[in-house]
């Protein structure tokens, strides 16, 4: 079954950028849509585009022998897998310091390219760089969420009726967000997920950075993975990997850089004296999560099954998502202090607002699951908008002030 076509909800920051700076980035793990996006985008302008892939081998070699033809062009000019040429980027700096017009470059890479030392040093101030994740349950549904902007303004659409059923959510989990394995089902799904964990690691970590110990790559992603949504302990990972800790910090920021897990950093603003400051590690995509765990829909919510850190890790990686075009600029954190109080989710406007975010897989809420945003209601005033507990229920019930247990669904369902 061929992939469907999906908006991506990101393509309208991408004209923005591209209509006021020289450069612009699209950063985003392999086979997550940038070449399709990037294609739509080149169709829509009506200045010629033109559009080379560093991933054909020819198309490399010139532009390693020549960088600063390579990247002579009047119009737009696209160069995906720039990563591979790391050598291009003084040359495009040459050229943007002899022409600042906007529009001039659009770079697309399977690596955070400002990680690359190359970049940072050659094009700070004159790029502007997007992540493009995974496809969203928006996207899938084709429209637009709506609920970091509902949260953040405590809209009354946050009292939200849902029809998802409790355990539909599985799916949803096991499907995660990348547009081939979406057509797939059972088997041929898990080999799909086989062949692209195999295919970045190897690909993307080993033959561009030339680490020792590759073959420990495939067995700390797993560990991360039964780690997803929870705090990063280096050394309790590090005895499980049998590696040191310095290599396995070295080895997460390699897997970083390529996309296959995020850290949510903690958040404190003094609320209590003692707070915990480790990150926590996600996978970024669940279906990715559930396969190297060996997990599917049916077998998600069995007892011993990671329904609960693949929930949260669902939740999450969605909210990273609809940042990208959500009207409220916002970060993300985890809150927990010493005292074992904790915030699954924390966001922050740049205008001090927070609210908080809880994450159950239960299909019933309790009082007791609010104590972390009782907390942080009663310790902030003013600047607390609310909380709520996501659920896998259907109703949204009120917990007092300014708490609200609400469907996860609402993630989806609250309209942009």
């Amino acid at each position: 079954m061929a992939a469907a076509h999906y908006d991506r909800f990101s393509a309208h920051r991408l004209l923005e950028a591209l209509a006021d700076t020289p450069v612009v980035a699209l950063n985003g793990a392999r086979q997550v849509g940038k070449s399709t996006l990037v294609g739509e985008l080149a169709r829509s302008m009506a200045e010629p585009v033109r559009i080379v892939t560093l991933d054909d081998q020819t198309q490399l070699e010139a532009a390693m022998a020549d960088p600063a033809a390579f990247v002579d062009h009047r119009g737009l000019l696209v160069i995906d897998e720039v990563q591979r040429a790391p050598g291009l980027l003084p040359a495009i700096k040459a050229e943007v310091d002899r022409d600042r017009r906007p529009g001039r470059f659009l770079l697309t890479g399977s690596t955070r390219l400002l990680s690359l030392a190359e970049m940072s040093a050659s094009l700070a101030g004159r790029v502007e760089v997007i992540d493009l994740w995974p496809l969203s349950q928006g996207e899938l549904g084709r429209r637009r969420e709506g609920f970091i902007d509902a949260l953040l303004t405590w809209s009354t659409e946050l009292r939200h009726t849902s029809e998802v059923e409790p355990d539909a959510y599985t799916e949803r989990i096991c499907g995660g967000g990348f547009p081939e394995p979406l057509t797939r089902s059972g088997r041929r799904r898990s080999a799909w997920f086989d062949n692209y964990a195999t295919t970045v690691v190897e690909r993307m970590v080993i033959d561009t950075v030339g680490i020792e110990r590759a073959d420990m790559l495939p067995r700390l992603l797993r560990l991360c993975a039964a780690r997803t949504s929870n705090e990063l302990n280096i050394t309790a990972l590090a005895n499980d990997a049998a590696m040191p800790e310095r290599t396995v910090s070295a080895y997460l920021g390699h897997l970083q850089r390529v996309f296959l897990i995020q850290l949510l950093p903690a958040w404190s603003r003094n609320l209590t004296s003692k707070v915990a400051h480790r990150p926590k590690v996600f996978l970024t995509d669940t279906g990715l999560a559930a396969d190297l765990l060996g997990v599917d829909s049916s077998s998600l919510t069995l007892p011993s099954g990671p329904l609960g850190s693949l929930l949260e890790t669902f939740v999450t990686v969605e909210l990273r998502k609809q940042q990208a075009w959500a009207s409220s600029t916002v970060d993300i954190f985890h809150f927990r202090d010493r005292g074992g109080t904790e915030v699954d989710l924390v966001l922050e406007a740049r205008d001090g607002r927070v609210a908080g975010i809880e994450v159950k897989a239960a299909r019933s809420v309790a009082g007791s699951d609010f104590k972390g945003l009782r907390l942080m209601r009663d310790r902030l005033g003013d600047q607390f908008v609310g909380g709520v507990v996501l659920y896998r229920g259907q109703q949204t019930v009120p917990f007092g002030e300014n708490l609200l247990a609400v469907p996860v669904a609402a993630l989806w369902e609250l309209p942009g």
